[in-house]
This record gives C-alpha cells, structure tokens and sequence, in this order.
C-alpha cells in the first residue's frame, strides 16, 4: 500500500525549502528561519518515526510517486535497515535546526540560505535511504551533493571555504557521474533499476524465481538477459562503489574531507560528520545486502579461487583498516579541533568498513548477523557522538573565535555542563562501557573472531587505541590546561548548545543501559538475520508486488 508518510519526508523539506527564498523578498527575521527549519525537521522526524514503528512491528512499508506501478514508477521502500536510519538522520537534522536558534546570532548575513540548504540536504539524505530505485538514488544523491558543496563555501568571503568547495563539487560531480554510469550498465542488462524487480533478476532461488520472475519487466535469466549480465553487474559494482566509498569518505577517497568540514558552519560539519557519510555506507549495504547477496549467482563469479562479491567485501574490508589507522594517526597532530574531529570520523568510517569481511558468504550467518548488528548500531552511536562533539567543539571555537584548539584551554571550567557532554562524547567513541559505543565496536569485535578474521578484530581495538590519544589531547586542554587571558563570556549564552548535548549524551547513556538489558541487541540481531536471509529479501520484494498490484501492475 502507499504510505503518505513515506513519501512525505522528502516532499515536505523540498516544498519549504522553495518556498523560504521567496519569505526573504519580505522577511529578515533570524528566528523566523530558525523555526521554519524547526517546525520542518520535527515534522519529518515525527513522519520517520511512524514508518520506524512500522517497520519494528515487521513490516516493509512502500510509496509509489505519481501512482506509477513499480518497476515503471519510483517506488520508496523502508524496512529496518533504512527505517533506523531515517529516523536517525531526521532526529539529528532537527537537533541541529535548534542549534540555528543560537548560531544565527553569532552570524552576520545569510541565515536564510542556510537554513533552506539544510532542508534540501534533508530530502537528500532521506531521498537515497527511503528509494527503491537506483535511478532515483542517483538524483537524489545529486540532490545531497550540490547542498553539500553550497554549504561547504556558505562563508563565501574565506578563500579556503571556496576552494575547500571547488575540489569537492570537482570530485563529487565526477563521483555521481560514475554512479550513473553504473545504473546504466545495470539497465542495459536487466531492463530495470527498481532494486526489488533487480532482487528478482539477480537470483536463482525458486522461492523469488517462482513466485515473482514473470510478474513484472519479464524474465532475465540465461538467454533473455542482455549481453554478458557478469561483465555488466561487476562494472556497474565498480562505478557504483567509487562514488559510494568517496560519500561515505573510505581512502583513498577521503582526502576532501578535512578540508570540506573545517570550513563548512557548524551545523553543517556536525550533519556532514552525523549523518551524511552515513549515506554512502548505507549504499554499499544495501549493494551488498539486498541487491547482490550471498543467495546471487550474478555476483558468484569466481576469481582466484574466492566469488566476485566475496573479493569485493575483502576488499573493501581491507581498505576500512588502511582508513582506520590513517584517521587515527593523523588526529593527534591536529591543531584545528574541526579537522581533528573529521580525522576522528574518517577512523570510525574505517572501523565500520572493516567489519564488513564478516558479510562474505563462506561466512556463517550467525556471525554475518552480528557484524551487520555492529555495523548499524555503530553507525548509531558515531552519528550522535561525533554530531554532539562538533556542534560542542563548534560552539567553544564559535566563542573564542578561533578553531585553533589551544584557544580553548581552561574553557572546561567555564562550561561545566558542556564540557562534560563533550567528555562523554569522546568516551563514547573511544568505547568506554557503559556508553553506547562500546557495545557497537564490542559486538563488530565478537563478529570479526567469530567470522575468523582475528587481525581485522584486535584493529578495532588498536584503531580506537590510537584515536584515544587525539581524544584525550582534547579533553586536557580543555580541562587540565589554564589559559594566560580570562575573557568575559556570558554563560547564558551557551544555554540552546548545551541543552542540545545534554540530550544527545544523555541518549547515549540511555541506550548502553538499554543494550546491557539485552532488548536492543536482540533486536538489531533478529533484523539482521531478516535482512540477510532468503526470507527476508521475499519480504522486501513482496511488498513492492503487492503494491505494483495495487496500482494496477503486473
């Protein structure tokens, strides 16, 4: 059935974000945009909210735009995977409309733009987690770039906020192009983009042959495939993959990361570091997950001895722990506290890559369950972790004026409150029990022994080692250290950052407590098994049937 608040989340961001430049020609009011942006973000973190409830309950919820019948029309799918998600990146999308309430004020012109590229980055997000089409992930994802690089050059009058700019839209354009050309490869074979009506054509189980292969765009196996469905599948995987690991910052396509979050504003770095580079993961999981799975003979191809999409995961396994170890070492030496925090993110991307050696099919599904397990939860508890410390490190250089971190010795003292949700946060990451990140890196931990990659395990522990010191260099000048010049800064003018990470901390104290309890851990496992069993893919491909039935499909 078509769910109106599927389909919502992205029509209401795009809709207010047209509509507040043409306020602008009678409006100059900072709080008026401020709560435009509010009042959107909340709406569509309640409208994600549902659909997560819904999918909770086991449900896969659908949206077909214009009533076009799949695998014709563009047709939204949510199930667990990007129904966490989407909740997630809206949550933390209106937490940082709140935090406009205050950096508006600190700001001299262009409040306006910022808050309608917020909104447009929104439906971006959202658009390439909600979409069940390849094509649509596309725009969308073309939709998320462009704001991206406008946000980044939002201080237009800095010169490396513009080139910071130029040499991320020069390769992000290149990526997406990339990207359409491997829909295309995968359109000239299947005949499709629609990424059930692929499940389909991909596989050889006879529960999907049986069952869907006639009902749609017609059969693709063996002769009726066009051309060599092997040679197309592997290059569309390869076009695709550069420009999903260069989004979500996996080396060696990260290098335009310091850059792009040092110079963006603060709401934009937190989102940037939050939610964003989560995108690109998300479309490598859901490459790797739903369309060219374990069950596929598509994919299967031996090389050397191991099955095309086996290598694949190895490798990109592999790359994780390069870019583990590289955003770990180079943190230490950062003096900027924003570029420290991206080296920060860049190490954490490179954990969650790592564990993605446990997904390989040789492996059992019980450890292929509990690396996917960690992998999500983990992209979790980094999102709400490095989002709080770059809206908290941002604030503090906000007040100094400076992003140099030796500005800010003795500011602990200061801002008690915020400084210690900036310590938590910085626990978190680090893994420190009870908070909520040492259980996602202990169970990616447990799944890389368990899948028999001991090497990949201990650098998990190794990699967060080394960050620990780029963590605590932070945390003691901020604490430990004093600084020669006592400036006058009102308290009460950090109340709106510091509620916010106040929240955000406290959330990931909740759900540690939440995840010892076992509730969670379960849950995360049970889906996870769904997602990647045979089972689970005649769900999700079931309920794009149904609804292509309801509109008056095959």
């Amino acid at each position: 059935m078509n769910e109106p608040s599927v389909g919502l989340v992205t029509v209401v961001p795009v809709l207010v974000a047209f509509i507040m430049p043409i306020l602008t020609l009678k409006f100059r009011s900072r709080f008026l945009y401020a709560t435009i942006t509010t009042v959107t973000t909340f709406s569509v973190a309640v409208l994600t909210l549902i659909n997560l409830v819904e999918v909770v309950k086991g449900n896969v919820l659908t949206y077909s735009f214009g009533g076009w019948p799949p695998p014709l029309g563009i047709v939204y799918v949510v199930d667990f995977l990007n129904g966490v998600l989407g909740f997630l990146a809206a949550t933390l999308f209106f937490f940082s409309s709140l935090y406009m309430y205050w950096y508006f004020g600190k700001i001299e012109s262009g409040y306006e733009w910022l808050s309608t590229l917020t909104l447009i980055l929104l439906a971006g997000v959202l658009g390439c987690l909600y979409t069940g089409d390849l094509f649509n992930f596309f725009v969308m994802l073309e939709v998320l770039s462009i704001s991206s690089y406008a946000l980044v050059a939002f201080f237009r009058r800095r010169k490396w906020a513009v080139e910071a700019s130029v040499a991320y839209s020069f390769i992000g354009a290149l990526a997406t192009m990339l990207f359409f050309f491997g829909v295309i490869f995968i359109y000239a074979s299947f005949g499709t983009v629609n990424i059930a009506d692929l499940v389909v054509k991909t596989h050889q189980d006879p529960q999907l042959i049986s069952k869907y292969l006639e009902s749609w765009s017609g059969r693709c196996v063996g002769e009726w495939c066009y051309g060599n469905v092997f040679i197309s599948s592997a290059l569309a995987v390869a076009l695709m993959l550069w420009a999903l690991n260069f989004e979500a910052g996996l080396f060696p396509n990260n290098y335009w990361m310091p850059s792009a979050y040092t110079e963006s504003p603060t709401p934009a770095s937190a989102l940037f570091a939050g939610i964003v580079d989560k995108v690109g993961t998300y479309g490598v999981i859901r490459l790797f997950v739903t369309l060219f799975t374990a069950y596929g003979a598509v994919l299967a191809f031996p090389l050397w001895g191991i099955a095309f999409r086996d290598l694949i995961l190895m490798i990109l396994s592999f790359l994780g722990l390069v870019t583990g170890y590289l955003g770990a070492l180079l943190m230490f030496p950062q003096k900027n506290v924003k570029r420290l925090l991206t080296y920060s993110t860049i190490s954490h991307i490179g954990i969650i890559f790592t564990s993605f050696g446990a997904l390989v099919s040789k492996i059992p599904l019980s450890a292929s369950a509990e690396a996917l397990s960690g992998i999500l939860l983990h992209m979790i508890t980094h999102a709400i972790g490095e989002f709080a410390l770059f809206i908290g490190l941002g604030t503090l250089s906000v007040v100094v004026g400076s992003t140099n971190l030796t500005k800010m010795q003795g500011l602990g003292s200061r801002y008690p409150l915020l400084t210690a949700s900036i310590v938590l946060s910085f626990l978190s990451l680090l893994g420190l029990m009870p908070l909520a990140g040492f259980f996602s890196k202990f169970i990616m931990f447990t799944a890389l022994m368990n899948a028999g990659l001991p090497i990949h395990a201990i650098s998990v522990i190794l990699i967060s080692g080394i960050s620990a010191l780029g963590y605590f260099k932070v945390i003691y000048t901020l604490v430990v250290s004093r600084s020669s010049k006592e400036e006058e800064v009102k308290q009460d003018r950090l109340l709106i950052p510091t509620l916010i990470l106040l929240v955000l901390t406290a959330s990931l104290v909740v759900l540690g407590i939440m995840i010892i309890q076992g509730a969670v851990i379960n849950v995360f496992m049970s889906y996870a098994e769904n997602l990647l069993s045979i089972e689970g893919l005649s769900k999700y491909v079931n309920s794009v049937s149904e609804l292509s039935k309801v509109l008056g499909g095959g």
